[in-house]
């Protein structure tokens, strides 16, 4: 194997360990105690994170990585608020395998650039899907097309992005006690409900059919 392929690989070791130990013990953890904690060296990690930043910056692409990944799997058959729903639900269990990040993003809100630009980048890209997702659910028939009026619009992006995101703030901060599969399908409601009000008869049907609101 190759320096080159080597170095590559104890750094994806690294981004992949460090998740796991940051979502175990919080995000508060030193890098020498990470190192400790990861049953290596200091000098290891640093050689490819400067600081703590750059490596919950590495974390967070992994994340989008996947997210990207997670998209690309289209489902067969039509598009409905169903496949809206599962889609939400794998989001929602990869967004908890990286919470370390996403409490490190709201945490840490004076960010060197570096960080301040991958949001910024994030948050653009992701605004730009989920507009196509709504859009491809009007042209399904399942939203009215009145959620794309402007004004109507923005106020719906802030009410999904914070309930798609900040669940696991709010899970971190007041449902710690809880298993998250006893949490989740009451977080996965709450983001469903934003849909409520632009809801056709047909999109209100396949939540019926789905059961996801029941109760």
């Amino acid at each position: 194997m190759s320096a080159y392929l080597k170095g590559d690989r104890s750094r994806e070791e690294i981004i992949d360990k460090s998740r796991e130990l940051f979502n175990e013990y919080g995000i508060h953890l030193t890098l020498a105690k990470l190192s400790e904690l990861m049953e290596t060296t200091l000098g290891r990690v640093t050689h490819h994170f400067k600081n703590k930043d750059q490596l919950f910056v590495a974390i967070a692409q992994d994340y989008e990585k996947k997210l990207t990944e997670l998209r690309q799997i289209r489902p067969s058959g039509p598009i409905s608020m169903d496949t809206f729903t599962k889609a939400a639900s794998q989001v929602m269990d990869l967004q908890y395998d990286y919470r370390c990040a996403m409490r490190y993003t709201v945490a840490s809100y004076q960010h060197p650039q570096e960080m301040k630009s991958h949001i910024h980048l994030s948050y653009s890209n992701n605004r730009e899907v989920i507009k196509n997702t709504i859009k491809a659910y009007v042209d399904s028939g399942s939203l009215q097309p009145r959620v794309l009026q402007e004004d109507i619009y923005e106020v719906f992006l802030f009410q999904l992005t914070n309930l798609f995101t900040n669940w696991v703030v709010n899970y971190e901060l007041y449902d710690f006690d809880k298993p998250f599969h006893e949490m989740k399908p009451i977080y996965l409601k709450g983001i469903i409900s934003t849909f409520l009000p632009f809801l056709t008869e047909k999109g209100q049907q396949e939540l019926d059919e789905n059961g996801i609101l029941r109760n």
